[in-house]
């Protein structure tokens, strides 16, 4: 029986040995045997050429197909590809009839990018196609399409930035003179509660080209507190020396405000006007008009909304 036993560890000893063997012969030849590998990398173009209409949109990424041996592939895989590539185009090779730029004859060299030397199969796109008709370029504001709405209490504070602010398009001249501001992409965002910063994408109008595909976006969210101050109210417009006497003299103003905002706001930050043509005109009620309010502030209401006066001759 000992016998026995001792016989059939020795054959599984021999089995798992074999076992061994024959997964690193099958592992030496899988890494020795080539293989078609497609690698993504960022790039950006630098120095193009001025006063030219590109066609299409520049590329933000190349497909590199690669031919490799296993092993190469296995480290390339593992080692990390630089975020971003400069494309030099003063380097790029053109064909001044097509006005094609090719990307392989340039100074983008796939092996020096990875360290390892393989072959180049494929680049794409390769070949970037420029019009012979010159263009204009412009820098133009960039403006958030953006509809929000905020839970009950919150508000934005200011107006939405977005980064950058301008932005450089260029194409033919006729197209560049007809527009005067970029938007973004529609951003709907509900219940908003709290602070936002997003990358928007921009509309892209046909024909042109732009220095940027995306603007990021930021607006401030506060929880809003109800309040209210009196105001004198001014008679704007006077053309005569005649003794106005308004009645009432001062109106309440009732507003929404920002709790980070609520002491810097004083009775200096509104100026409330009623208007001495209507005077003349000898309205029996004059309507109040906000001349001035901070942007911080929504306003609910203004009481009395219209006064009486008198005239002292």
């Amino acid at each position: 029986m000992r016998i026995r036993r001792r016989f059939l560890n020795t054959k599984i000893v021999t089995f798992l040995i074999c076992l061994c063997i024959a997964s690193l012969l099958w592992v030496v030849h899988a890494l020795n045997k080539n293989y078609k590998y497609t690698l993504t990398i960022p790039v950006k173009f630098t120095r193009l050429p001025e006063n030219k209409l590109i066609i299409g949109e520049l590329p933000e990424k190349l497909q590199v197909d690669i031919r490799t041996s296993g092993l190469k592939l296995l480290f390339i895989k593992l080692r990390k590809l630089p975020s971003e590539v400069l494309i030099d185009f003063n380097t790029l090779k053109t064909n001044a009839k097509s006005q094609a730029y090719s990307i392989s004859n340039g100074n983008f060299n796939v092996q020096n990018i990875i360290n390892f030397d393989v072959d180049v199969v494929k680049i794409r796109p390769d070949t970037l196609f420029f019009s012979s008709e010159k263009g204009t370029s412009r820098l133009i504001p960039v403006k958030a399409n953006l509809q929000a709405s905020f839970l009950p209490g919150y508000s934005a504070i200011g107006k939405p930035t977005l980064t950058p602010a301008y932005i450089t398009v260029t194409g033919d001249t006729p197209d560049i003179d007809n527009i005067d501001t970029i938007f973004t992409q529609t951003v709907r965002l509900k219940d908003v509660h709290e602070n936002y910063s997003s990358t928007v994408a921009i509309k892209k109008l046909p024909n042109l080209n732009y220095s940027a595909k995306e603007v990021q976006l930021n607006f401030t969210v506060d929880r809003l507190a109800e309040t209210s101050i009196k105001v004198p109210v001014q008679i704007m417009n006077r053309t005569s020396s005649e003794t106005v006497k308004l009645l009432p003299e001062y109106v309440t103003i009732h507003y929404l405000v920002a709790m980070k905002e609520y002491d810097n706001i004083d009775v200096n930050s509104f100026k409330a006007t009623v208007n001495f043509d209507d005077i003349l005109a000898k309205n029996k009620r004059l309507t109040i008009d906000l001349a001035r309010s901070p942007s911080e502030v929504k306003i609910i209401r203004i009481e009395p909304a219209t006064i009486s006066y008198l005239i002292y001759k």
